[in-house]
């Protein structure tokens, strides 16, 4: 039995000793625990305490607590101490303590010789959390910015989001937020069981379901709803659609069944939110437009008849769809990026589909083309992802915050209070030494982790080094246990001038593909750096090349390897992580490129990022 351990004759532990054991277990507690007498001063203070609130060992059963820290004179915190002093009833509160620039949350109770305090640091969580608010006030901006309405509806019907669209349309009926859609429906309004059945629906099957419903005065409207099924509840859009049904209303009761489809179809052509054009099959000119097709060179359609489509639109890739679409071969939803005549340095999207007209002899006597204009959707995609990227890295840091660091800080301190005992055989003093090895690497990681979640303002400098050691410590444990030999080489020293933190976010998707490329197989990943002139642009710059001996990449998906959502991991990928580095690529006006062969013996990938320096 150790020597400091008291017993009765029975065998029973002595209160000493259990207070020691007490007092040791408190001293290994990650939150604070404090005692405070009568007279306010501080009669004890755990580990935690002291680390927290900075109690020195001259503090214990000296000056009175406000006499120690005098910023707390006097305040709500104050109050609350002295209220369970004398009432003698628990409370529990969180406040900020700016002396030392923490937010603590602390359950202040009584006991026999005053009152005790058991508390923790939430300075991370509410930082999280403000992290957290601050995405939300972005989505509700970009909510906002639309044309349609959005009305979020909790599990029991109650309205819990409306924006700006749908507080304008609705704004006759007051505040609806909180509300219950049955019971606080506006008694002007009577909702139809389409309407009933299929919130319900959506509901209670979680799919979702389109419709149109009337509202009379005072809207006088028709809606097209959408409703989809969403975490909490239902989310309801919904478009007014009164021009499109009166519109229809006025060409079915005026024209003869003949005139009638011939007017429908002319008013759809030329009222139709995307750009319809008619071309000749041999030059591509010109022969009929809509306005819409005219607005995008900003002529009209008059100054447009009769011009070439590759003299107002000198687009790569145009004049082989039209050349293809000759020979009897449609193109269909084909993306196109570029800068029109009429609107030069501007850069635009479209999503285009050109179809062959055949004649009577069966040959193809012109085509046609519908244009969409997708050049706003692209700008809040970039939105919606940043938004999405913010929201992420942000509870991924929270989550690191507290699943690793708590538990870390907990673990170091008993592995020092092993390390100083007396009398460790050299075996388990070897053991602690890499123990605590092991543990400053873990924190290395987090540290590495949460860079990706700090978000630059401006460029820094950085070396490709730089760059790619990060990214490779994260990975360091996976690449050890995958049985995957990386090996590096930096022939570049001269750093260059980018957003670092988007760009190693690039790397990390390049090299954790990589990775993935060579599950249950190990191989071989090589990370070259080095300084180069493009040969597209002859632009100077640092390219940084990643390379696998991987299966390889298929070719029917290498002609769809950065599109949005395409992914060749099934369940494990989003689709999304070529696309978005692809983008950031582009914004730092550089180039991402890669190669892949599948060949028996000489398989493998290697993709190659391109920043340029001027």
């Amino acid at each position: 039995m150790p020597a400091d351990q008291d017993t009765t004759s029975n065998g029973h532990t002595e209160p000493q000793a259990t207070l020691r054991d007490l007092s040791h277990l408190a001293e290994l507690l990650s939150e604070g625990i404090l005692f405070l007498d009568y007279g306010w001063r501080i009669t004890y203070a755990n580990q935690a305490a002291r680390e927290i609130s900075r109690v020195k060992p001259e503090y214990l059963n000296s000056r009175s607590l406000w006499e120690l820290y005098p910023e707390a004179a006097g305040t709500e915190i104050e109050r609350i101490y002295r209220s369970v002093m004398e009432q003698r009833t628990p409370q529990h509160t969180e406040f900020f303590y700016a002396p030392h620039n923490h937010w603590v949350e602390v359950e202040v109770f009584p006991i026999e010789s005053g009152i005790g305090l058991h508390y923790r640091d939430i300075t991370r969580l509410r930082k999280a959390e403000d992290d957290r608010d601050s995405t939300t006030r972005q989505l509700a901006q970009v909510l906002d910015a639309t044309n349609d309405g959005f009305v979020y509806l909790d599990h029991n019907f109650n309205y819990t989001y409306l924006n700006r669209e749908a507080r304008n349309r609705l704004s006759a009926y007051g505040n609806l937020l909180g509300k219950n859609i049955w019971d606080e429906f506006p008694a002007a309004i009577n909702p139809s069981l389409l309407y009933t059945s299929s919130l319900r629906h959506t509901m209670e099957t979680h799919e979702p379901c389109a419709f149109e419903e009337y509202y009379p005065a005072p809207l006088d409207a028709w809606f097209a709803f959408n409703v989809q099924p969403a975490d909490e509840g239902i989310i309801l859009s919904f478009r007014d659609i009164s021009g499109q049904r009166k519109a229809a209303a006025e060409l079915l009761a005026q024209k003869t069944e003949s005139e009638r489809r011939l007017a429908e179809i002319e008013a759809i052509y030329q009222t139709a939110p995307i750009g319809l054009a008619y071309f000749d099959p041999i030059e591509f000119r010109y022969l009929r437009l809509n306005q819409q097709q005219a607005d995008f060179f900003a002529m009209t359609p008059e100054q447009i008849l009769g011009k070439r489509v590759t003299d107002l639109a000198p687009i790569p890739g145009v004049q082989e769809m039209f050349e293809q679409v000759a020979a009897g071969i449609p193109v269909i939803n084909a993306p196109l990026e570029g800068e029109l005549v009429g609107r030069p340095g501007e850069h635009r999207y479209w999503t285009v589909n050109y179809f062959p007209v055949y004649g009577p002899d069966g040959e193809v006597q012109g085509i046609s083309a519908a244009s969409l204009e997708i050049t706003q959707q692209k700008r809040s995609e970039r939105a919606l992802i940043e938004s999405e990227k913010l929201a992420a890295v942000g509870r991924l840091a929270a989550s690191i915050s507290h699943e690793i660091n708590n538990p870390l800080e907990a673990v170091t301190n008993l592995l020092y209070l092993v390390a100083n005992s007396s009398n460790l055989p050299e075996q388990v003093q070897t053991w602690i030494d890499l123990a605590q090895s092991e543990l400053t690497r873990v924190s290395h990681i987090a540290t590495e982790t949460l860079r990706f979640h700090r978000q630059a303002t401006a460029p820094t400098l950085v070396t490709a080094q730089q760059l790619v050691s990060s990214v490779l410590n994260l990975y360091q444990g996976r690449l050890t246990n995958s049985g995957i030999d990386v090996t590096t080489r930096y022939l570049s020293s001269k750093p260059v001038l980018c957003f670092e933190n988007n760009i190693r976010q690039v790397l990390n998707n390049l090299i954790s593909n990589a990775m993935d490329a060579m599950r249950g197989t190990g191989g071989r990943i090589s990370v070259r750096a080095h300084d180069v002139t493009d040969a597209a642009t002859g632009r100077k710059g640092l390219r940084i090349t990643v390379a696998d001996n991987g299966a390889g990449i298929p070719p029917a998906a290498r002609k769809r390897i950065f599109e949005a959502f395409f992914t060749t991991k099934e369940l494990n990928g989003t689709g999304l992580g070529l696309w978005i580095s692809t983008d950031i690529v582009q914004q730092h006006k550089g180039r991402l490129t890669f190669r892949s062969t599948q060949h028996p013996i000489h398989h493998g990938t290697v993709f190659s990022l391109f920043l340029p320096r001027d």
